[in-house]
């Protein structure tokens, strides 16, 4: 289950709820937040209590009430019996407050009574509204690592493979998947597995493929033509590219967009900026409906490399004797 509230943030007494979303939500047994948390990050904190989790965010607005130049405000999802990614919900957080922020005289909607207020207040509510039903869209956040590959929107998640058997084992099922759900799916292959050869699988694997391709609902790419283009990888251009394709995607009738791209050919060289991309990537997937993947060959990577891989992304796999483990969940970025 999970809850959208607003509230006033009192350094004494803690948040004091004013608005809350579902309204039939019962709260009785849900403890007051603590009022003092260490921030993972600023003004953004997980409160980890027995039953139930938190994502809360805080933020300042200006006032122009007597008593205060300015109100603190913060926004919480309450989620309880899941897990939750603080990732996914810092950045459905973030843009909310964003929004609350550009509502002009925002306080008079929290604490006057005028019909003024109440056009505010109505305003306020139809946004947290629309974020709700954004964060209610969410599936289980929990991943199955059985792989039934029905990931989350807001997904970024890693898997170190052997061989290339390893790769199409994990990469076939996660397109089939993405093309009956109805999504937008892009590869971008290297050499470990060129775009001729995915292809060819797909379409051995993959029942009506052709119709897939031909309804234009997937695009395969060598790296040299997305990462490398003209020979220079540009982080920010890459990430343009995604979101352009999403928009693609979202203005053809496709739910959403689900993306893999493989790393074979990142070598020294573009090892540091194409960290600094997966780092940002982050900041881009969870405000759209956007799963990515990213495909890494685990005999090229050394133990930094590998640490710093999990550390950029929400779960990282890998194969061993036929089996999928998990090196890490979303919870590890707790810690950044």
């Amino acid at each position: 289950m999970r809850v959208l509230i607003l509230s006033h943030f009192n350094i004494i007494k803690g948040p004091i709820e004013f608005l809350k979303i579902p309204e039939i939500f019962v709260s009785n047994g849900l403890k007051t937040i603590p009022k003092h948390l260490n921030f993972h990050e600023k003004d953004f904190f997980i409160y980890d209590y027995e039953t139930y989790k938190t994502a809360n965010l805080k933020f300042r607005v200006p006032s122009k009430t007597e008593r205060t130049e300015h109100e603190d405000l913060m926004i919480s999802v309450v989620i309880i019996d899941e897990l939750i990614s603080p990732k996914i919900f810092q950045s459905i957080l973030k843009k909310f407050r964003e929004e609350i922020q550009n509502i002009k005289n925002i306080y008079k909607g929290l604490y006057n009574s005028s019909e003024e207020s109440a056009a505010k207040f109505l305003e306020i509510k139809e946004t947290l509204l629309k974020y709700y039903q954004v964060i209610n869209d969410i599936e289980g956040i929990q991943l199955n690592i059985d792989l039934n590959y029905k990931f989350p929107w807001g997904t970024h998640f890693c898997y170190f493979y052997q061989n290339k058997e390893d790769l199409m084992d994990i990469l076939i099922p996660y397109i089939n998947m993405g093309l009956e759900e109805n999504q937008f799916c892009v590869w971008v292959t290297s050499e470990d597995l060129n775009e001729k050869e995915a292809k060819e699988k797909l379409k051995s694997e993959i029942k009506n493929f052709n119709k897939f391709l031909k309804k234009g609902q997937i695009e395969i790419f060598p790296y040299t033509e997305w990462y490398l283009k003209d020979g220079e990888f540009n982080f920010q251009r890459v990430l343009d590219g995604w979101v352009q394709k999403y928009n693609f995607a979202i203005s053809h009738g496709f739910n959403g967009i689900r993306v893999t791209g493989n790393t074979a050919w990142v070598g020294k060289k573009h090892w540091k900026d194409f960290s600094d991309y997966e780092e940002e990537i982050n900041n881009v997937v969870g405000n759209y409906r956007m799963i990515v993947l990213c495909t890494y060959p685990a005999e090229k990577c050394g133990i930094n490399e590998i640490l710093g891989v999990m550390k950029t992304h929400q779960v990282a796999t890998i194969r061993k004797e036929g089996k999928w483990e998990i090196l890490q969940r979303y919870d590890s970025s707790l810690s950044n």
